[in-house]
């Protein structure tokens, strides 16, 4: 059995379609997924589960399309996690955790050229699957949204703001942390 913290791309109580946590919850076990558990109501779901991570991807996209929806998920370990922690390229980002983001790819990017040519404000540097992005000046104020980022980008992300990637870390460590 191994931990996985999924993340399910475009999941949010204001601008997103809803999903609600306890159904989630109980649509995994169900599912045979173990030891089941929600982080905020932003599409977060940790579990263990056997299997290869293309059987587990595959499983969870059935318990997410018996919701009707046919949102893309991203699979992170505990230790991965712990990695994109450690490895934080922008630590005087941390302070303003809400501004800075960890885009999560489902696949290595298909094109990073265009972030040499970046002017603005935002500093972001790729790491293997996962994106750091520093809104140093508000994410709502960027030109540079998730979407624009994923199309660049040419695969298809999720992302968490830093606040989040901290309270996904401190469940899967209460989880049972590595796998």
């Amino acid at each position: 059995m191994r931990t996985y913290v999924a993340l399910i791309r475009a999941i949010g109580p204001l601008t997103h379609p809803k999903m609600p946590m306890a159904g989630l919850r109980e649509a995994c076990t169900d599912a045979g997924f173990t030891d089941v558990a929600t982080v905020l109501a932003t599409g977060n779901v940790l579990f263990r589960v056997g299997g290869s991570r293309k059987a587990v991807l595959a499983r969870l996209r059935a318990v997410i399309d018996g919701f009707g929806l046919d949102n893309a998920v991203v699979l992170r370990t505990p230790a991965e996690l712990e990695q994109i922690v450690s490895a934080n390229p922008f630590p005087d980002a941390v302070s303003r955790g809400s501004e800075f983001a960890v885009f999560f790819l489902a696949e290595p990017a298909k094109d990073t050229g265009w972030m040499a040519g970046l002017s603005g404000p935002e500093r972001l540097e790729l790491k293997g699957l996962d994106l750091y992005v520093d809104y140093s000046g508000g994410v709502s104020a960027s030109p540079l949204t998730p979407a624009k980022i994923e199309k660049r980008l040419g695969v298809v992300t999720t992302f968490r703001n830093w606040n989040t990637v901290m309270k996904l870390l401190a469940a899967a460590e209460k989880l049972g942390g590595k796998p």
